[in-house]
Formats: C-alpha cells, sequence, structure tokens
C-alpha cells in the first residue's frame, strides 16, 4: 500500500470528520451539534481580560426571571484564583446576580448578591482537562446544584429577593465586580466552553440527566451559546458534535528518546502514565501526525518509529496491553504485518504510514507516554497552601520536548540541552532554573534548582530542592522519582532502586536552638524533667562471700521526653530507632552514678541511645519534598540504654549462717542535677537470669526511690536466699556423726581407757579441723554466729566426754568393797528405793548416768533452742 492509498483511506474521512467539526461561526447547526469556545487556551501565557464571551441584554428589557435553570459545560485546562463560569450583573450594587465559580476543587455560587455556597463544601474536582455538565436551578426560595448530571446540593436560598431583570450583562469566563466590568486577569478562565443555555423555568432531574449525558441538545429559550450571538474577542470559536462532549479522548505526549520497552514502561509509570496505545483511527492517525515534529530524533534506518504498549510475548498471536495485561480491542496493522510469528513481540508505530508493526524487543525506540484527565504528578518543595495547588500533568511540547504544567499556572519545561525552567505563568515569572546532567534527562524526582525570583523563603542565588513524581503522601519519594510503601524509609534494607529510601536516616530534628549541657524542661518550661528508669538485672556472675560483695551484668533503661526536639521515620520496633553517635554527641543525655561499686570494678559493655513511639506522627506534609515522617516531641520518649558489668558491695548479715538470706542492693543516683530540675519517677526492674544459683536463691526484686543530698536515688534491692542443703550435708551431718561418735565412746567398757581416749581425742581434732575449714570460707566478723555457736556446743560436747572419761578413770568399778570410799561417797538419801539406797558412786554409775541422762537431755536441749533461733520462732 502506497501513500496515497493510506491517504485515501484513512485522512480523507478523517478530513471530512474534522470539517464537520470545524466549520465558520455562520454555518447553521444541527441539533446534534453545538459550538466550542476556546478562552485562553495557550496555559503558558498569563491571563488577560481581552478574551471573553460577553452577551448584553437590551437595556430596556422589562422580562425579568423567577424561576431559572442556568446550564454550561466546561473544560478547565488551568486554574487560576478563581474559574468563573459564569457572571451575570444588572447593576453595579447586584454584579454578582448570577455568579458561578470554581474556585479549585470547590464549585461556588451567588444569587442577587448573596453567597449561597457557604458552608455547603460543594467538592466537585473530577479531575483537570476533562469536560464537566454544571447546573443552577433557582426556584425562590429554593436551589438545586448538579454536577455531571447528579444532583450534588440543594436547599433554601438566604436572600429575600427572588427576582432577576433581564436586562443585565452576561460575562463567561471573567468575573465581573461591577455592571459590565471590573474583570481581573487573574479570574479568568483558561479552557474551553460549550453549551451554556438559560432557560426561564426548572428542569427536572430527568432532563439534566440526559443533558449532561449527550442524550438530548436541548437549548435555552431564554439565551443559548448554539443560537444566540455573543461578543467573542480572542475567542476561537468551532463546531463540535455534541457525543465528543461526553467523550473524553485520551491525551498523550512523545518522548523523543530511544528507550527498550522496559525502560519507556518505567519513564512513564514515573510520570504517572503508561506507554501510550492508540484506542481508535483518529488518535492513531493523531499520533502518526504529531510524531513528526521527531522525525530526526526517532527514526532509525529501519521503518519503525515509536514504541507502542503492547507485547504478545506471553501469548503469541494475542496483543496485549502492558499495563494491564488485557487483549487490544483496536489494531491498525500495516500490510503483512505481524510478520515475524515468535521473534517479534513489541508493537510499533511505523514512520511512513500510520499503520503497526511488530520487531523484537531488544531494538530501542521513542515512545508515547498516555494519560487520562485524572493522572497527574505532584511537585514537592513548594509553599503552596493546598495540596491541590502542587498538582502538575506532562503535556505538549516546549523547545521539542514535554513539559509539565501546572493546575494553578505554574510551568516546568526544557530551555534546551540540560537546561530547565521553572516558571510561574501567571506572573510570566522565572522562578528557577535547573541543569541535569545528561540532555536526555529530566527533573523527575530530586532536583537542585537554582533561584532566580525571590519565592516563598528562598532568595535568588539560593538553591532549593524540588520533588517530582506521583508518589502520595502515603508513599515515600525515591530520588528517581518512584515511589515505596512511606514505613520502608530507614528500615535497614534498601527498597528504592536507587537505595535513597536508606539515606539521610538520622533520627533527631533539632529546632531552634539547642543547648545540649543542660536537661530540657518537663511538660511546661518551668517544670522539672521526669527521668523513667528500667533496671535489667541480667545475671549474676559471683556473690562473694569473703568479700561482700556480689559480681552482676546488668542494664539500665533512662527514658525521658525532649520537648526541644522533633523526631523523623521512627519505627514500631525500638531497636530499629538507635540513635547515631553524632546525635547522641549533639543532645542531653542523663548521667548516673553508681554509690556502691566495689573497688571501682565497673565497666560499661554497651551503650546507646534509642527514639521509642508514644503517638502518632504528624499528618503529612504535602510541601514536603523530604517526605518524611515527623513525630512532635510528646509523641516521641528518647532512652538510653548502658550495659554495665560490676562488683557491688552488700553488707552480709551472717549471723544465721548457712541459714541467713542477705539483702543486696546497687544504688545509682542521677547525678545531672538536682531534684529541683530533674528526677526519677515510675521506675521498674527486671530479673532475666537464674534464680536458683550455685550458693543463692534470688527473691523478691524491688526498686525504691529516694533523695540524697538534694540528688535523685534509685535503689534496686533483692533477697539472696542462701541454698542451705549441701551445707547441711557438709557441716551438721558430719558434726552430729562426730558426737555420735563421741557419744558411742561412753558405751566402750571401762578398762579399755586407751581406745576411749584415742577415739574422744580424734573426734575433737576432725571436729576442729571441720570447724577451721568452714570458718576459713566466711569474712571475718567481730560477731559470734550461729554456726559459730554450734562449733562450740559440739567441741565442748566432745571436750566433756573426755572430761568423763579422764574422771572415770579414777573411780572405783563395781564391786569395790573399799570402806572407806563406801563411807565417803555414799549418796542414797533416806526414803529411796533400797536398789538407790545400796548405790555407790563407781565409774559403771557414771557412765550410766552421763550416757542415758546427761548427754541425751544436754543434745536435746541446745538444738532445741539452737533451730528455734535459725527458725525465728
Amino acid at each position: 500500500m502506497n501513500r496515497q492509498d493510506w491517504t485515501r483511506q484513512l485522512l480523507v474521512p478523517s478530513v471530512l470528520s474534522l470539517a464537520l467539526i470545524i466549520v465558520s461561526p455562520a454555518t447553521s447547526l444541527n441539533s446534534d451539534e453545538s459550538y466550542l469556545f476556546g478562552l485562553q487556551t495557550d496555559v503558558l501565557n498569563p491571563g488577560t481580560t481581552e478574551e471573553y464571551m460577553h452577551y448584553m441584554f437590551p437595556s430596556n428589557s422589562t422580562d425579568y426571571l423567577t424561576s431559572v435553570t442556568l446550564c454550561i459545560r466546561i473544560r478547565i485546562l488551568q486554574y487560576r484564583e478563581i474559574v468563573p463560569f459564569f457572571s451575570y450583573a444588572y447593576s453595579d450594587l447586584y454584579d454578582n446576580a448570577f455568579l458561578t465559580y470554581q474556585n479549585g476543587p470547590e464549585m461556588q455560587f451567588y444569587y442577587n448578591d448573596l453567597k449561597e455556597s457557604s458552608g455547603l463544601g460543594l467538592h466537585v474536582d473530577g479531575s483537570l482537562g476533562g469536560w464537566h455538565h454544571t447546573c443552577l436551578v433557582f426556584e425562590h426560595p429554593s436551589f438545586k446544584l448538579y454536577f455531571d448530571g447528579e444532583l450534588i446540593s440543594e436547599g433554601k436560598l438566604g436572600g429575600t429577593n427572588g427576582i432577576i431583570p433581564l436586562n443585565g450583562s452576561l460575562y463567561i469566563g471573567q468575573e465581573q465586580d461591577r455592571f459590565n466590568g471590573g474583570t481581573d486577569p487573574t479570574q479568568t478562565i483558561s479552557g474551553y466552553v460549550s453549551q451554556m443555555n438559560i432557560w426561564n423555568y426548572a428542569l427536572n432531574n430527568g432532563t439534566i440527566r440526559d443533558i449532561a449525558s449527550c442524550a438530548v441538545n436541548l437549548r435555552g429559550n431564554v439565551l443559548s451559546t448554539d443560537v444566540d450571538e455573543f461578543d467573542t474577542p480572542g475567542v476561537e470559536k468551532t463546531v463540535i458534535p455534541v457525543r465528543k462532549l461526553c467523550t473524553d479522548d485520551s491525551a498523550f505526549v512523545i518522548i523523543p528518546m530511544e528507550r527498550y520497552l522496559t525502560e519507556a514502561l518505567v519513564f512513564c509509570n514515573l510520570v504517572n502514565t503508561s506507554v501510550y496505545i492508540p484506542p481508535n483511527t483518529d488518535m492513531n492517525i493523531k499520533l502518526y501526525e504529531d510524531s513528526f515534529q521527531f522525525k530526526n530524533a526517532c527514526d532509525s534506518k529501519s521503518y519503525r518509529r515509536l514504541l507502542l504498549g503492547a507485547t504478545d510475548e506471553e501469548t503469541e498471536g494475542t496483543w496485549n496491553n502492558v499495563k494491564t495485561g488485557k487483549p487490544i480491542t483496536y489494531s491498525a496493522w500495516g500490510p503483512g504485518e505481524p510478520n515475524s510469528g515468535a521473534n517479534d513481540n513489541c508493537l510499533v508505530l511505523r514512520n511512513d504510514m500510520p499503520f503497526w508493526g511488530d520487531l523484537e524487543c531488544a531494538a530501542r525506540h521513542c515512545f508515547p507516554c498516555g494519560r487520562a484527565a485524572h493522572d497527574f504528578v505532584f511537585v514537592r518543595g513548594l509553599c503552596r497552601p493546598v495540596e491541590h495547588q502542587i498538582r502538575f500533568i506532562i503535556d505538549g511540547y516546549v523547545n521539542n520536548r514535554p513539559y509539565f504544567r501546572g493546575y494553578y499556572g505554574m510551568a516546568i519545561y526544557s530551555t534546551g540541552g540540560t537546561g530547565w525552567l521553572f516558571k510561574d505563568t501567571m506572573t510570566n515569572m522565572t522562578i528557577a532554573t535547573a541543569h541535569l546532567h545528561q540532555p536526555e534527562d529530566y527533573p523527575i524526582g530530586r532536583t537542585i534548582w537554582e533561584v532566580e525570583e525571590t519565592y516563598c523563603s528562598f532568595a535568588p542565588g539560593e538553591t532549593m530542592e524540588l520533588g517530582l513524581s506521583s508518589c502520595t503522601t502515603d508513599q515515600y519519594m525515591c530520588s528517581d522519582g518512584s515511589c515505596v510503601p512511606r514505613d520502608v524509609r530507614c528500615n535497614l534494607r534498601e527498597d528504592c532502586r536507587d537505595g535513597s529510601d536508606e539515606s539521610n536516616c538520622g533520627i533527631v530534628a533539632f529546632t531552634g536552638r539547642y543547648a545540649s549541657h543542660r536537661p530540657p524542661p518537663g511538660q511546661t518550661f518551668k517544670d522539672k524533667l521526669y527521668i523513667f528508669p528500667h533496671v535489667h538485672l541480667v545475671r549474676f556472675s559471683k556473690i562473694d562471700d569473703i568479700q561482700l560483695a556480689f559480681y552482676m551484668e546488668y542494664e539500665v533503661h533512662l527514658a525521658w521526653t525532649d520537648r526541644n526536639l522533633k523526631f523523623k521515620n521512627i519505627k514500631d520496633e525500638e531497636a530499629k530507632n538507635k540513635l547515631s553517635e553524632s546525635e547522641v554527641e549533639s543532645i542531653w543525655t542523663p548521667e548516673v552514678d553508681f554509690l556502691n561499686v566495689n573497688d571501682g570494678l565497673l565497666k560499661s559493655l554497651k551503650s546507646g541511645v534509642y527514639a521509642r513511639k508514644t503517638g502518632d506522627p504528624d499528618p503529612p506534609l504535602f510541601n514536603d519534598v523530604k517526605m518524611d515522617t515527623v513525630y512532635q516531641p510528646q509523641n516521641v520518649s528518647l532512652v538510653q540504654k548502658n550495659f554495665y558489668s560490676g562488683s557491688f558491695s552488700c553488707n552480709f548479715g551472717l549471723f544465721k549462717y548457712p541459714f541467713d538470706t542477705q539483702i543486696c542492693s546497687v544504688l545509682i543516683k542521677l547525678d545531672s542535677a538536682d531534684t529541683s530540675v530533674i528526677t526519677f519517677s515510675n521506675a521498674t526492674v527486671r530479673y532475666s537470669g537464674l534464680i536458683n544459683l550455685p550458693k543463692y536463691t534470688v527473691q523478691n526484686i524491688v526498686v525504691d526511690l529516694s533523695e540524697s543530698v538534694g540528688y535523685a536515688v534509685m535503689e534496686v534491692k533483692f533477697q539472696l536466699e542462701r541454698r542451705w542443703s549441701l551445707l547441711v550435708l557438709t557441716i551438721f551431718l558430719p558434726t552430729i556423726l562426730l558426737i555420735g561418735i563421741g557419744y558411742v565412746t561412753l558405751f566402750i567398757k571401762l578398762p579399755a581407757f586407751q581406745v576411749r581416749a584415742i577415739m574422744t581425742l580424734t573426734t575433737l581434732l576432725v571436729l576442729y579441723t571441720l570447724f577451721n575449714q568452714v570458718s576459713s570460707g566466711l569474712p571475718d566478723t567481730a560477731y559470734i554466729k550461729m554456726i559459730d555457736i554450734w562449733f562450740f556446743f559440739c567441741i565442748f560436747l566432745i571436750f566433756s566426754v573426755i572430761i568423763v572419761h579422764i574422771a572415770v578413770e579414777h573411780l572405783p568399778e563395781n564391786g569395790d568393797s573399799s570402806s572407806a570410799v563406801k563411807s565417803v561417797m555414799r549418796v542414797s538419801p533416806v526414803g529411796e528405793p533400797p536398789l538407790f539406797r545400796e548405790a555407790w558412786l563407781t565409774g559403771t554409775w557414771v557412765m550410766k548416768t552421763i550416757r542415758i541422762f546427761v548427754f541425751p537431755f544436754i543434745f536435746f536441749i541446745f538444738n532445741t533452742v539452737f533451730w528455734i533461733s535459725i527458725i525465728g520462732v
């Protein structure tokens, strides 16, 4: 097929179609056509009062309106201070008899010079660049407001005057502040207007819905832009089929740089668009014709010019949209195309005719990005009062490069080469310029700009950082403009392709002057600062009875609120919020002293300061180019964690050894300032080590707060109950056995004195040796301990046995008839039984008495008293 063939096949119908659309204003309209008016459509020029639509009713008219319906269809290209739809005045006093306008995304209207939309919250922002139909119905004292055929508000009018004379001045696209004048270039329309109609009665809901959906083309019986002649200086007037007013054709821009399809997908995604596929013949021809301006940049040696957004790589033969994965509904294959089977899987637009072909996806070509009316990006770093004002769209070309057009008169476009310009088109002022690294680069993501004119808080010659991306405030913008979830910022993993989410991850944000040498204030500047301590006892490494000390490892956590700081990107997990060394050095941290350290044996093993989230972050700031999550000081606590290993003295009370319980403590003094400035509060303690130590059982761990010489002191107390079971086996049981051996010697026959003497002496020596061994394992004390009393008793008891043995050796045995002895030693008193009257003091009798009565009685009495003293009853 040659050029004449495809021209005849496609361009002739297209030209005929355009001929129906663009005709002379004098041409009469069919019922399915309307006039299209373009007012100030060059969005790169400032607003002007020289372009408008104006209709003057006869000044001598006596007609008036009591019920009225006003409808207009508008396609806004750019927001300004206000975007007036129509403004009707019949005197200077009633310069807003009818006034409907859009203030950003909010709809406002006046009736008889009274603003009736106050407090209604009429949010009607569908998008910029799309057709929208608005109708106002007034039946005094009631009103109804319709947007795109749907009733969005109704109510009662506040004014008492319901009559509107038809002898005034009507402006479309300008707001008049006085009768037939007082226009303002910042209060004008930049866009297209069609089907402005006025009826002298109230249209019903169904009729308005049909007009809005282009099902009918009802013209006003009072005024209609399709019937009445308006004064239209500077306005483009054309004819358009009514159906086109309800069809938003997709928009596209051609990116004149060669890229692989995967790279093209990334680029279009960064500007909130997708690689374009023409949806119909008209748009296919328009894309082909627009591509000729980039012929030199985009034409390679082959016949291919533009990559389109479809492939059949995964479903051979079925071409699917690479964004949605759905089959394309329109195709314009060239002769013999597609022609390479499984080898060529990417779609291209030819450069010799408006048809498609296929090619290998490894080829690099220029590409178009297509967007719907609601596809926009944000430019952050500006000082705009509302988020709506930082929206931009990629649209059109300046210096053969696509440019970014703001909703409110800003523009970012190429100046050629690596230069880019940021301009306020409403004031025709260049705000800043930037120079990128490569000529093909775009200012997507974070870019440093040089300020040319005073803007926000920036002075000429300074630099400011702007961020252009599609990222919402719930997302984080990477340096290249890509978006990741906001909560992955500074999570120690690179979620951005360029790793920028892990850069500048400082936690502390200083506010104004900061004094790191003094404590921050409490809840108010006059209140003391409260430190909330927590002590974590990790383990006891040694308990030394001799040195009266214990060795342990523990953590001290000190939490406080620093009201002179703000914080960024705080995670739920406290361990992920560690401050850097430089941040720790720059802020105030509490100092503590340990009052009962033993011989200075204290070592800091590890330290760090962490941020603990205690509340919610501030709402995201849409102007913030850094897009950090910011927390106010009351929603974050700083926690200083120090891990120590140390030896602490403890006053061991050994009177009841080995059945003693020691009360030991760690004394921590807050040494930063006295209690008038800073103090402890709500202290807690936790022990995670073994409860049963080799010698002791850890019990009753508590923490007390007190004050010492004006400084706050925290005392962590615990009980060490000695584990006595082994000591009973190694001390008491052997001594009882030794006592038993001594006692047994009382049963040895009297003639065997040598055996009795050796056994008791040996027992005494063994008992003393055991006593000496036990005593050497205890600290020296000036007081007598219960264990000493036990050993003293045992030694004394064995010693007494030895004395008995020696004494008995000098007494007669049974049967001795010495009269001298009998006369002297007789002890049987009168009245006793005959057996005792005849008894004589002999060695056998003494032995029997001691072993049967005396020894058990003494041992029983002593043990009773001893154990009662131990138990404490």
